[in-house]
């Protein structure tokens, strides 16, 4: 049996488009390391600022991400031929309490979730790099 190849063309995204993307969708999954090993779980976020926001009762995420460098990805398609994919790492904190305007205007943005929260937490991650490709077809 021959196997069949896909004819994908892969087109590098800069920062500019891969923020773009990311504005459009509200779940990805963030990667961090708990235990020394590593965990992805879904999350919903928001573009706010060049700042990539979340909210999450206390757990882990809350427990084990504040002041630590985690990845989140995202990924979506226009439809079967064209799919792409974004990755940012940054430095993640929580800004549940933070005081400045910044703050206290991304908390009042609505951020949905998977499930009712009963004392949310908001998370944002201070992107230091964003990458992303457009894969077609």
């Amino acid at each position: 049996m021959t196997p069949t190849t896909l004819n994908w063309s892969c087109e590098v995204l800069d920062a500019a488009a891969c923020w773009s993307l990311l504005r459009g969708e509200s779940v990805g999954r963030i990667g961090y390391v708990a235990d020394e090993r590593p965990t992805i779980v879904p999350v919903n976020f928001a573009v706010i600022h060049d700042r990539i926001v979340f909210r999450s009762d206390p757990g882990d995420k809350v427990s084990r991400l504040p002041l630590r460098h985690v990845c989140i990805e995202a990924d979506g398609s226009a439809d079967v031929n064209h799919v792409w994919s974004v990755v940012a790492v940054g430095l993640a904190r929580d800004v549940t309490t933070a005081l400045d305007v910044e703050y206290e205007e991304m908390r009042r943005t609505i951020v949905s979730t998977f499930v009712p929260l009963q004392d949310p937490h908001w998370i944002a991650i201070d992107v230091e790099s964003i990458s992303g490709r457009r894969l077609s077809r």
